[in-house]
């Protein structure tokens, strides 16, 4: 039997939560509005603007209620939230999957606030996005969990207007033996990064560089951003991480040919500050045609669509690593993006009634604002589809990666076991620090420990 993982900084909080039992959901009268003030900690991306120039003055206006937000740096999300939210110190909180375990009783039941607005979540999302964003059936059995605002996945964004230049097509041919076109290999992907990287006074599409352009990036800074980035190759291998009896695959000897093209992709096509960049960051390098392709989250298209790119770019499906475990047709990461969760205060119907208008009530105008998708309707809307024109090619690329997308293991501990752990494996054997077999060892070593000490195997 499993036991209850009790984290860092909750027990020493648990007579704390028993002595103040107001904390607790339906131990207090909801406050009148005018004297209500929510807290909210989020995760950077482009619905912060949004949020802060229209949905939070425009609904403080309408109700009286006062927002505070704190923009979180990304990989302290989850330290701040594990360790404030057992005291009431947050009202709403980004929600990504991976990072619910850390948290999770201290989140509310967001059932009976969505009956109040007679919303049912099932007949408006699809059932992949409410699998990976709204439940979580291991740690928190039949309840909704948190609202989706941007599940997404990775994959491929290119400048097309360098791809179809005679010049470049014809250098291109002449090198590696076939056209130049969107890649269906992560070694081809390789070949074309490594065909664009070019220093300051060569030409690309008959124009002189004034600076250095690159192939190929993410933004990769450890560990939060080389996993991230990483894991696209270990899911595009075919590898889960581990199984529904917690037996891992990560020591597949297609690991290590995994890391190693990792290794060669980065220092041979990246730019260097890619390793100092935080989430989609690299995205304004490629906006001002100092990348030849990147990779793409959804939420980052507005930032991609800018710029000398802007109108340029085309969009592909990651591509396939030959040979993979799961013979998959395409390259895949993991579902990520994510949603907003309410936690467990005496506030979290006022918390929950804001959510309910900007996301549900105003979903057009906020797609319109972020070009964030989650509601089915709003993939459909001819209005939201309207609004720009590159969504005849981005959506449907969108939504055939989701398709291939990996829905991440829902227990406590994933970050724990994969994602920390995974971008470390893959840091360390590109710097050198420790050879790849023995990296790879020490993650399968790391990972057996952590479930043998959670009790999810003996």
């Amino acid at each position: 039997m499993r036991r209850v993982s009790v984290r860092v900084g909750i027990a020493l909080l648990t007579l704390f939560v028993f002595a103040v039992p107001f904390v607790i959901a339906g131990g207090a009268p909801e406050a009148d509005p005018d004297e209500v003030t929510l807290r909210i900690g989020e995760h950077p991306g482009p619905h912060i603007e949004a949020m802060e120039e229209y949905f939070i003055p425009r609904y403080e206006e309408e109700t009286g209620i006062n927002i505070e937000m704190e923009v979180l740096p990304p990989d302290q999300v989850w330290q701040r939230f594990m360790l404030d939210a057992p005291e009431g110190d947050w009202d709403i909180g980004y929600h990504s999957p991976g990072w619910f375990g850390y948290f999770y009783e201290h989140v509310a039941d967001l059932t009976p606030h969505m009956e109040r607005h007679g919303f049912d979540p099932y007949a408006e999302y699809s059932q992949a996005v409410i699998d990976s964003h709204m439940t979580n059936e291991m740690l928190r059995p039949g309840e909704i969990i948190a609202i989706a605002r941007n599940p997404q996945t990775p994959f491929y964004i290119y400048r097309t207007d360098w791809f179809e230049h005679p010049d470049e097509r014809e250098a291109f041919e002449a090198e590696y033996g076939r056209e130049l076109a969107p890649p269906e290999t992560w070694e081809e992907l390789y070949d074309i990064a490594e065909f664009f990287t070019r220093p300051a006074g060569e030409t690309v599409a008959g124009e002189t560089l004034e600076e250095n352009l690159y192939g190929y990036s993410a933004s990769v800074s450890e560990p939060g951003g080389m996993a991230r980035a990483f894991l696209a190759i270990v899911y595009s291998m075919g590898l889960d991480g581990f199984d529904d009896e917690f037996q891992t695959d990560l020591d597949d000897p297609i690991l290590l040919e995994g890391v190693e093209y990792w290794t060669r992709l980065i220092q041979d096509t990246f730019p260097e500050d890619a390793t100092t960049w935080d989430f989609l960051e690299h995205l304004d390098f490629f906006a001002q045609g100092r990348l030849a392709s990147a990779e793409l989250w959804p939420e980052g298209v507005l930032s991609a669509e800018s710029g000398e790119a802007e109108g340029n770019i085309g969009y592909a499906p990651f591509p396939q690593w030959p040979g993979n475990r799961a013979d998959l047709p395409i390259g895949r990461s993991f579902i990520g993006g994510g949603g907003v969760l309410v936690f467990d205060t005496p506030n979290q119907e006022h918390a929950y009634d804001f959510l309910h208008w900007m996301l549900v009530e105003n979903a057009a105008e906020h797609n319109r604002r972020t070009a964030m998708f989650a509601l089915e309707e709003t993939f459909e809307d001819p209005d939201v589809l309207a609004e720009y024109d590159f969504y005849d090619e981005f959506l449907p690329v969108f939504q055939e990666q989701m398709e291939y997308a990996f829905p991440r293991q829902p227990i406590a501990e994933w970050g724990e076991v994969m994602y920390t752990p995974v971008g470390q494996f893959a840091a360390d054997v590109m710097y050198g620090v420790e050879s790849p077999e023995a990296a790879q060892q020490r993650l399968v070593d790391n990972m057996i420990e952590v479930f043998r000490q959670e009790g999810y195997i003996d």
